[in-house]
């Protein structure tokens, strides 16, 4: 393979891997990095956010080296303190008022666009009630399964209408280092009529859906959803038809860069936050791509869709107009949630 050859497929691979970067400004070795590997996607963590006028920056700076189809995601973990701050949404799912959740989805995003973020990890879900008590799961729609979907879809649809583009994922606990992939094992009937219900209708309109390292034996004796083929292609795109970006992480449970491996089950893009993974998940993938286990042809059409995405929701931050409002229709949906929270027991 030429040294050409061998450098565009280098560059294809930085396509479809989104990293992180460190600190809360983008310096000038961070950038010329970003562009060498032809990266477009950075998720931002708490430890990138300052303040306003910094993260407004630091995104600026960020569309300047990914280019004009940037993808600047966020979780909901580093959500920036000084927007207007939404209700959980295990609260909104226990409300049960669809206008509600589509107006908090809406407000949520409009923050978020004014910051120049266009993608949210987000709105993730939760229908076992184990381990409700944890404060990650907090962020997390649950309960009935046919509740949890309407809260679902119309808090996705009032933050797509704003110009975010959303990302359907399975809410997991945080995994100490080494330990097993969790496993559900349910029959395939159980999971279709419970677990998968909002997840499905969510395929119709979800932006992005995330992928998990989490071992379904009835779909995928083997292998973890993430890096099953029968699930990623089989499932998700044939049986349910989902036509949107499939993100998945690029490390599983013990460390293992896995990103080629989840791109050839059909991810589109693969997620490592920590940047030092980065190299060898570009040698994997650029490995993957000259040896055909990745067949560039399947490559192109992930890069139709990741294009698709950031063309309809583009990056670009500006003038919060809407702030003063937002912060009323926040406190708002806070008030209804805590008015009708559930007693403690006597």
């Amino acid at each position: 393979m030429s040294a050409a050859i061998a450098t565009d497929l280098r560059l294809l691979a930085g396509q479809l891997l989104m990293t992180g970067i460190a600190g809360s400004e983008l310096d000038a070795a961070t950038a010329q990095w970003l562009l060498q590997n032809g990266l477009r996607a950075v998720c931002l963590r708490a430890d990138n956010i300052v303040d306003k006028a910094q993260l407004a920056r630091l995104t600026t700076d960020l569309r300047r080296v990914l280019g004009p189809r940037a993808l600047i995601a966020i979780d909901t973990a580093a959500y920036p303190a000084w927007l207007p701050q939404p209700p959980s949404a295990m609260a909104l799912s226990t409300v049960g008022d669809a206008e509600l959740a589509n107006g908090t989805g809406a407000a949520t995003a409009r923050g978020l666009r004014a910051l120049g973020v266009n993608w949210l990890f987000a709105p993730l879900l939760k229908l076992d009630a184990a381990g409700n008590d944890a404060p990650a799961a907090a962020h997390a729609f649950g309960g009935d399964p046919a509740q949890a979907t309407a809260m679902t879809l119309a808090w996705m649809a009032g933050c797509q209408s704003e110009g975010v583009a959303c990302c359907a994922r399975l809410y997991l606990p945080q995994q100490a280092a080494g330990t097993a992939l969790p496993s559900v094992d349910k029959t395939r009937s159980q999971l279709e009529e419970h677990d998968f219900v909002p997840f499905r209708q969510a395929a119709a309109h979800a932006a992005s859906m995330m992928s998990a390292h989490v071992s379904y034996p009835a779909l995928d004796a083997q292998l973890p959803v993430s890096l099953s083929h029968a699930v990623m292609h089989g499932l998700l795109r044939k049986q349910w038809g989902y036509g949107g970006v499939l993100i998945t992480p690029g490390i599983d449970a013990h460390g293992v860069d896995v990103s080629a491996r989840a791109l050839a089950a059909g991810a589109d893009m693969a997620l490592l936050p920590d940047a030092a993974r980065l190299p060898a998940a570009l040698d994997a993938v650029g490995a993957a791509l000259a040896s055909g286990a990745l067949p560039l042809q399947s490559a192109g059409v992930r890069l139709q869709r990741l294009a698709a995405m950031a063309e309809r929701y583009p990056a670009g931050a500006g003038l919060y107009a809407q702030e003063a409002a937002d912060r009323i229709v926040m406190a708002e949906a806070r008030r209804c949630c805590q008015s009708t929270a559930p007693l403690p027991p006597n």
